[in-house]
């Protein structure tokens, strides 16, 4: 081993003074070759004279310093760790929110058209805005009703269901009384539209906004309760009221469709706002929003960047709820956590007709997480596609099962068939094949009219859809925009005199028959005429 030392070393004693504090030198010892001392000092002596002596670096200090630094990200790390997380990611502007830019433009109109009525002196607007679990429906009214300067005020269900009032002089129990959680719910609402709270800014507007996202329990026992106290709200309410409610499978849990029916929308003016599942690019950009929060400080020393493939199958297993995607992203991003596992998806390869000429994409290989994910959610186009548009396996089964969609709309089955009615024509070639389906199509109306089970809606609906979806082999392709079901009242119909015209002299039709049986028909012949 070559013991020479090289030209790159530095001493650590090179970087001391040449005097100390007492003026002494310090003395480098002598070696006893002469000669080996001359060929060194010779060698270096080019050398020597051009370096000058280093800066002296202070060990103590440098220690301080980063002893300075653990302490600032330990105590940003402790601040990060205490609040909540999830308030980190909330949008605060317009543009963060992952909502369909049409439904956001609807929430927005529903807001300025409730400023007009409040110029006007007209009763105060109710609002009812529904979707699934996670598609963005309370960020979406915090945020544009921020930007609109409205101060927002939510009701929250006390822990404490009843409240005992005893008197001062008195001992406990002798002449105490409770108050009712209605009471509590009616005095929210006329106090919160009327008077401003002690909480917000002096220098705020008048413009109020009430939220109702926690029912109170008394609500679904007493559905007449509920119909009184808006009878109310409509006299002495100031100020818009929003009831924000999440759509479930099960009837029974579902509160759009047990507490706010039809009939009740109808007599109170109510607005419906339905938001879909988060759309895949829109959750994409919500994700590179939250990746780009994670890599900021002080929240870097606590998340590692996730990769593409992660990201990727959250968003897949999400299926569009974005809290879903968040929280996945959260726990699979931090430091000192294992990865989540994920999982291929299988991938089922569709057969293809021999009078259908298209051929079918191969797509690319997804992976979803292993573990953690959540059902599906189906809106209503994506089910109608389905069910207007069949496709089947290689093995000559249906790729979507008629009971899985039947499922999914098990809470509003008379919806989902008036919109088969009103849709499944233009997408049959055959009249014969119109006439299998048609068959299906009205033994599924009958059995939704027995109300006495409710058992038998999903097999009513069972039956249309998969009536459907089986007679049309050979479907219609094509952009075929959906339309809604027409509504009618039968109650306010009228005869024309066109139509008086084509019927019988005594033909003794009430309106209400016309309006059901004869109107279509009568409009036929007149344009035909």
């Amino acid at each position: 081993m070559n013991t020479r030392k090289k030209t790159w070393v530095k001493s650590v004693f090179s970087q001391l003074p040449a005097e100390t504090n007492n003026n002494t030198t310090v003395a480098s010892p002598k070696p006893a070759d002469d000669t080996r001392k001359t060929r060194k000092s010779s060698r270096n002596t080019n050398t020597t004279l051009s370096e000058k002596p280093a800066d002296v670096v202070n060990l103590v200090e440098s220690d301080e310093e980063t002893q300075h630094k653990d302490a600032a990200v330990a105590s940003s790390l402790r601040c990060v760790i205490h609040e909540n997380w999830m308030e980190v990611y909330a949008p605060t502007k317009s543009e963060e929110l992952a909502i369909h830019a049409k439904k956001m433009q609807e929430v927005e109109q529903w807001l300025k058209h409730c400023e007009v009525m409040k110029k006007k002196k007209r009763p105060a607007q109710l609002c009812l805005l529904t979707g699934p679990s996670g598609c963005g429906k309370t960020a979406a009214v915090h945020v544009l009703a921020k930007e609109m300067k409205y101060n927002i005020q939510e009701w929250t269900n006390p822990v404490d269901q009843e409240v005992i009032y005893n008197l001062g002089d008195q001992m406990y129990g002798e002449s105490n009384f409770k108050s009712s959680q209605v009471e509590t719910f009616k005095a929210f609402l006329f106090q919160a539209s009327r008077y401003r709270s002690l909480l917000e800014l002096t220098g705020g507007g008048d413009k109020r906004l009430l939220i109702i996202e926690d029912f109170p329990n008394f609500l679904f026992k007493e559905s007449s309760t509920f119909v009184e106290i808006l009878n109310e709200y409509l006299i002495y309410g100031k100020a818009p009221l929003v009831f924000i409610v999440t759509d479930t499978k099960r009837r029974g849990l579902n509160i759009s469709y047990n507490l706010f029916t039809d009939e009740l929308k109808q007599k109170f003016l109510m607005t419906h706002i339905s938001l879909n599942p988060v759309a895949t690019t829109l959750m994409q950009n919500a994700m590179k929003r939250f990746c780009t929060i994670m890599r900021k400080p002080p929240y870097n020393e606590m998340y590692r960047p996730p990769t593409t493939e992660l990201i990727d199958s959250i968003i897949l297993s999400a299926q569009g709820d974005i809290r879903n995607a968040l929280i996945n992203l959260h726990f699979s991003s931090l430091k000192g956590a294992p990865q989540l596992l994920t999982k291929p998806v299988d991938q089922v390869e569709l057969s293809q007709d021999n009078n259908n000429k298209r051929t079918t994409r191969k797509r690319k290989c997804q992976t979803t997480l292993k573990s953690v994910g959540r059902d599906e959610t189906v809106t209503m186009m994506h089910a109608l596609g389905r069910v207007f548009n069949p496709k089947y396996t290689e093995s000559n089964k249906l790729l979507h099962s008629p009971e899985d969609i039947a499922q999914a709309f098990i809470t509003e089955p008379k919806k989902f068939t008036d919109f088969v009615h009103t849709n499944y024509l233009h997408h049959f070639r055959d009249i014969d094949a119109v006439v299998d389906a048609a068959n299906g199509l009205s033994l599924c109306d009958v059995i939704l009219t027995e109300y006495r089970d409710d058992a038998l809606a999903l097999t009513g609906l069972n039956l249309g859809i998969r009536n459907v979806m089986v007679a049309n082999k050979n479907p219609i392709t094509g952009w075929m925009p959906v339309k809604g079901p027409k509504r009618i009242n039968p109650h306010h119909a009228k005869i024309p005199t066109a139509g008086a015209k084509l019927l019988p002299t005594h033909h003794n039709l009430s309106k209400t028959l016309y309006a059901m049986e004869y109107k279509t028909f009568v409009n036929i012949v007149n344009a035909r005429i």
